[in-house]
């Protein structure tokens, strides 16, 4: 999607959130009046094809392929090098929902450091963009980020500490802040430590915390949260986060 459409047609902005669980009249009832742009990320190979092919469909679906630290241990590696290709023959942008996870999964965290630095490499070769999944390893992730010299990364959900929020900033990347925001004590700190120039909104979709179905449509009354915490009316929050969507992609 070419940034000019970003700035220009959709209003509201969804870097990430998991299309693929979702079913075809839920997306079609989801898209009606072209209020979003959505990056649908992926969990594995299948996932990553059902999301470029729904791409195919709507212009306002941006697809992100990839494989979660979830999956990491039931990665072959011909499903690696399948990935390549998938990658080389579609003009794909955005490597998501890639990255580590020593929270939930600590127990297959050296092959997901193994697939990690696999799609790393693919990120500094092909000049891609990557959104990430790094609770409890945001430093490794981002250290690793660093040494491959990638240039456009999005730290999906974050609530790590903020001295590894600064460095993040620092190194131009940006933070997801989700519409889970107002059950989420940590996560609101993390907006108010960080300026609207370095944030993106998004869903997670259709992820259930705390009893709450996050969706897109939760993300209009993010964005007047978020003007209230920043102090800024709605129209420059929303103009500024596809501004900064649009720097990610670029």
């Amino acid at each position: 999607m070419e940034n000019s459409t970003i700035s220009k047609k959709y209003n509201l902005i969804d870097a990430h959130i998991h299309l693929a669980k979702y079913s075809a009249q839920e997306i079609k009832s989801l898209l009606k009046g072209n209020k979003y742009i959505l990056l649908a990320v992926s969990d594995d190979l299948q996932t990553s094809y059902k999301i470029l092919n729904l791409s195919k469909l709507y212009e306002n679906i941006i697809p992100a392929v990839g494989v979660h630290p979830w999956n990491a241990d039931k990665i072959s590696e011909n499903t690696l090098n399948e990935f390549k290709k998938l990658i080389v023959n579609n003009n794909i942008k955005v490597l998501g929902e890639i990255g580590l996870d020593k929270k939930f999964v600590p127990e297959t965290f050296e092959k997901q450091l193994e697939v990690f630095k696999f799609f790393l490499e693919l990120a500094k070769e092909y000049d891609l963009a990557v959104n990430l999944h790094t609770p409890n390893a945001w430093d490794i992730a981002l250290n690793l980020l660093i040494k491959y010299d990638i240039k456009n990364a999005y730290f999906h959900w974050y609530t790590g500490p903020v001295d590894i929020l600064n460095k993040i900033i620092d190194n131009g990347y940006f933070i997801g802040i989700n519409v889970a925001l107002k059950w989420q004590d940590k996560h609101r700190k993390i907006l108010e430590e960080v300026n609207l120039q370095n944030i993106i909104t998004e869903s997670d979709g259709p992820y259930i915390y705390k009893g709450h179905h996050l969706s897109p449509e939760l993300i209009e009354d993010l964005i007047v949260e978020i003007s209230q915490i920043k102090r800024e009316d709605t129209i420059r929050v929303t103009r500024t986060i596809k501004n900064n969507f649009a720097k990610y992609l670029a």
